[in-house]
């Protein structure tokens, strides 16, 4: 009776022991659980902005806001018409007839669809949908002088930038960049700002245009890109505007709505069109919310790691 009355408080001694061993373990194991379960969650990214800027030649808008209205005083409007025998009207050419010179802002309707293309003396803006007063193929244009007293002209709509690079092209992009900026689940939480996940040049004829592909908890707002599916168009705000630094070209900055988007751009030489979007590698590096999550495990590391260990020896 005395051995096993000695024995007793020894053996509640190591079940104590072993209770604290495999509740330390368990804390442990969820631990490291919710530190896997936050870097998948930084990792994902559902929200993705797209800037861009370039010097183009050329640039195809269409725009989706409310009636939208662009100050182009002193521009000059040139009607399309079938007497190819009238004598041109500068500043319209053959098969154009003029119309009338602005004198303030012209109102454009909701999705009016439009080119703009940059010549060594003018913008001009040709309609490609009709509106209340103009057909189809109407130009306006306006001189540089004008155009840079005016000011931007700032939209909200869709937007493709320049031609593919072959023979005989004159509405190309010359130069530019572009940034994409991601921010994740568990940043979206704590209020941290978007960041930069990827970013490059956009090279001397590269054709440009930001689009959208749905995922299984986020759709696409923009209008359907006709024979692709599962790919859309992505509402961008943007301006364009004169380069002050006497450089070829029309200044055009845009942001992409946020959504599930791609850089979308297209060259010569390539077959198909190359999308851009940054990987699980480009947002790893690039984020903070990552950084702070290894620098907490390289403090808790020496905690969990010895109570896991012990615990595997003890199974």
């Amino acid at each position: 009776m005395t051995g096993a009355g000695n024995r007793r408080p020894l053996i509640a001694a190591v079940r104590r022991n072993i209770r604290k061993m495999v509740w330390g373990a368990a804390a442990a194991r969820t631990i490291l659980g919710f530190l896997i379960i936050a870097t998948v969650l930084i990792l994902i990214a559902p929200n993705r902005t797209i800037q861009l800027q370039a010097r183009t030649l050329s640039a195809q808008v269409e725009l989706t806001s409310e009636p939208l209205a662009w100050d182009l005083t002193g521009a000059t409007v040139c009607v399309p018409t079938l007497d190819l025998m009238a004598d041109p009207q500068p500043p319209c050419g053959v098969g154009e007839v003029f119309e009338q010179t602005f004198d303030g802002p012209i109102t454009w309707p909701r999705d009016q669809k439009l080119v703009l293309d940059w010549t060594p003396d003018k913008m001009d803006i040709r309609l490609l949908t009709e509106t209340d007063i103009w057909p189809v193929g109407t130009t306006i244009r306006v001189d540089w002088a004008n155009a840079a007293r005016n000011g931007a002209l700032a939209f909200s709509g869709y937007l493709s930038l320049g031609q593919e690079m072959s023979a005989g092209a004159t509405g190309y992009v010359l130069d530019g960049s572009y940034a994409i900026f991601e921010q994740g689940l568990v940043s979206g939480w704590i209020g941290w700002s978007p960041e930069i996940t990827r970013q490059g040049a956009i090279r001397r004829g590269d054709q440009l245009q930001i689009i959208c592909s749905p995922m299984f908890f986020q759709t696409c707002n923009g209008a359907d890109i006709e024979g692709r599916p599962n790919q859309f168009k992505n509402p961008v705000t943007a301006s364009i505007s004169v380069d002050h630094d006497g450089k070829a070209g029309m200044h055009v900055v845009a942001t992409g709505a946020e959504a599930n988007s791609q850089l979308e751009v297209a060259y010569a030489g390539r077959d198909s069109i190359l999308l851009i979007k940054p990987s699980w590698v480009q947002r790893a590096a690039a984020s903070s919310s990552l950084l702070a999550l290894s620098l907490l495990f390289s403090l808790l590391a020496p905690l969990l790691l010895p109570i896991l260990d012990r615990a595997a020896r003890k199974s």
